[in-house]
C-alpha cells in the first residue's frame, strides 16, 4: 500500500511586507475549527487568543501508533499530500520581472512544477490574506484541502485574486497545520509550504511567533520548506530563520531556498517537489524504547541523520514515518525505491 505524505511547503518571498497592528497571540497550540469548503470556511485572526493555534503535541483522534514487531520490513515512498501556503499581501504586487509581479510568478511557475505529477500528489492550500467580507486584516480563510488532481484548479481560484492586504501568515500557518493534524493516521504521513515576499506581520513579535509555531509543527511531524525571492540582505536572517523552524533548511550559510528569476523559482519548486515525492517513508514497524532499527536504501544501509546534512531520521516516529536527507535524499530521487527496515524490539 502506497503510504500518504501531507505537505505543506513554505514559500519566502522577501520584499517590503504589509504592516499590521499586534494583537495578542498566545504560544499553546490549541484546536481551531477549520472548513473545508472553497472560499467559505471559518476565519482564524492570528491575533486572537481563542483561536491561537492546533496542539502540535495532542494524540490524534483514533490515530494508532505503530507497533514495535521485531523483523525486517519494506519502507514504501509516501504519496505527498501539500498544502501550498501563498503570500498575497499587497507588497505581492511589485514587480518581478519586466512582465510579471511577484504573485504571477509564483502562480506561473507553480503551474509549470506541479500539474504533471498531480495524479501522485494530494494538493491543496490557502492564500493570505483570503478575507470574507468585513473580515478583520489579518484574518485566513481556508479555501482548499488537499486531493489528488487539485494543482490547477487550487492555481485557478486564486489566480483571480490580486495582492491586497496585510501578511498574517501565523494564522496561515496554524490553519495548514490543523488540516494536516487531522489528516494522520495509520498509512499517511505529513509536511508543509509557505510562501511570502517577507517577514510576517499580524502578531506582537511577529518573526518570534512564526519561527515557535514552525518548530511546533516540525516536532509534530510536519515539516515546512521555506522560499525565498529576495535581493534584500536584511531580509535574509528571518528566512533563514524560518527555513531552520520548519526543519528542511538547505546546507550552507542560506538555509531558504533564494530564486530571483522565473528560471530559478521554478528550479526552487521543483527541487522541494521531488524531495517530497521521493524522500519520505513509511514503515509497518517502530521500535520500541528498548529496541533499535537499522535502514537501508539500494541495499546499501543508510547512517543516521547527521543534522540533515546525510541520512535518515524519524519525522513522526509513533507513525512510523521517516525521512532521507542530503546524498541519501538525492540517490532516492535519482532512482526510485523502497527502503529496507530492520527492527528490534527490547521488550
Amino acid at each position: 500500500m502506497r503510504r500518504l505524505l501531507h505537505l505543506v511547503v513554505v514559500l519566502a518571498f522577501a520584499g517590503a511586507g504589509c504592516l499590521c497592528s499586534g494583537l495578542p497571540l498566545e504560544h499553546d497550540l490549541r484546536p481551531v475549527a477549520v472548513s473545508s469548503t472553497p472560499d467559505a470556511g471559518r476565519t482564524v485572526d492570528a491575533g486572537s487568543p481563542s483561536d491561537a493555534g492546533v496542539d502540535a503535541g495532542a494524540r490524534d483522534a483514533g490515530f494508532v501508533p505503530r507497533p514495535c514487531i521485531a523483523g525486517t520490513f519494506t519502507a514504501f515512498p509516501a504519496e505527498p499530500v501539500v498544502m501550498l501556503l501563498l503570500d498575497r499581501s499587497s507588497s505581492m504586487g511589485v514587480a518581478f520581472s519586466a512582465t510579471q509581479t511577484r504573485w504571477e510568478a509564483v502562480l506561473g511557475s507553480l503551474a509549470v512544477a506541479l500539474p504533471g505529477h498531480d495524479a501522485t500528489m494530494q494538493i491543496g492550500g490557502v492564500a493570505f490574506p483570503n478575507l470574507a467580507e468585513n473580515a478583520p486584516a489579518c484574518t485566513v480563510l481556508l479555501p482548499m484541502e488537499p486531493a489528488r488532481g487539485n494543482a490547477r484548479r487550487f492555481i485557478s481560484s486564486v489566480a483571480n485574486r490580486q495582492p491586497e492586504g496585510e501578511t498574517p501568515t501565523t494564522a496561515a500557518l496554524l490553519v495548514a497545520t490543523e488540516v494536516l493534524r487531522r489528516r494522520r493516521a495509520s498509512n499517511v504521513a505529513r509536511a508543509m509550504l509557505l510562501a511570502t515576499d517577507g517577514e510576517p506581520t499580524c502578531t506582537p513579535n511577529p518573526v518570534t511567533d512564526l519561527v515557535r509555531y514552525l518548530e511546533q509543527s516540525a516536532a509534530a511531524g510536519i515539516p515546512t520548506w521555506v522560499v525565498g525571492l529576495t535581493g534584500d540582505p536584511a531580509l535574509e536572517a528571518s528566512l533563514n530563520a524560518m527555513a531552520r523552524a520548519g526543519s528542511r533548511p538547505l546546507r550552507g550559510g542560506r538555509a531558504f531556498y533564494a530564486a530571483q528569476s522565473a528560471a530559478e523559482l521554478e528550479a526552487a519548486f521543483a527541487a522541494i517537489r521531488d524531495q517530497v515525492r521521493a524522500c519520505s517513508f513509511l514503515t509497518e514497524s517502530v521500535p520500541d524504547r528498548d529496541g533499535g532499527i537499522s535502514v537501508s536504501f539500494g541495499g546499501v544501509e543508510v547512517p543516521s541523520d547527521d543534522g540533515g546534512v546525510s541520512g535518515w531520521r524519524w519525522t513522526d516516529r509513533e507513525n512510523g514515518e521517516f525521512a532521507l536527507f542530503g546524498a541519501s535524499c538525492t540517490q532516492a530521487i535519482a532512482n526510485p525505491s523502497n527502503a529496507v527496515v530492520t527492527v528490534n524490539c527490547g521488550r
